[in-house]
């Protein structure tokens, strides 16, 4: 396996993720509420990172790109509560805070995060090969001379 079928697309991944965290995390510091669904945007951002890093979609980038929401989704909820409970960015990253959100994750969690989690592994996981698919028939289309076709 070449490097940069996996390494770019990782750190793409990654990126993303720590991205959508953070716009996550300031979601709830200013609005105070936390909108789930933005676990699911976390998964669609890797989705798209993988896939655009990725010379050719197998199953290791699919699960770089679970792994990586999955990452995302911890760390946005982590800024968020974190920030809140240290009135700021100091001590934001202390044992304390550390602790707390480790023990009490489940505690903090509503039945509709786990409907959004499962929502973002699942883009996480099938978009690449979806957009792996369409763009291989779109270049087999275009060597035929044939314009491409939409899926139905």
């Amino acid at each position: 396996m070449e490097k940069g079928k996996v390494f770019m697309p990782t750190v793409a991944a990654l990126l993303a993720a720590i991205a959508g965290a953070v716009v996550w995390a300031l979601i709830i510091v200013f609005a105070k509420y936390e909108l789930g669904i933005l676990a699911w945007g976390i998964g669609l951002l890797t989705a798209f990172a993988v896939s655009f890093f990725s010379p050719r979609i197998t199953p290791v980038q699919q699960i770089i790109a679970v792994i990586a929401s999955l990452i995302g989704i911890v760390l946005g909820k982590f800024f968020g509560i974190s920030y809140i409970l240290n009135d700021g960015m100091s001590g934001m990253f202390s044992g304390e805070s550390i602790t707390f959100f480790t023990e009490n994750i489940i505690e903090m969690s509503a039945p509709m995060d786990i409907l959004f989690i499962v929502l973002a592994v699942l883009t996480a996981w099938q978009l690449p090969a979806r957009w792996a698919k369409k763009k291989a028939a779109e270049n087999a289309a275009d060597q035929n001379g044939n314009p491409a076709t939409p899926a139905e």
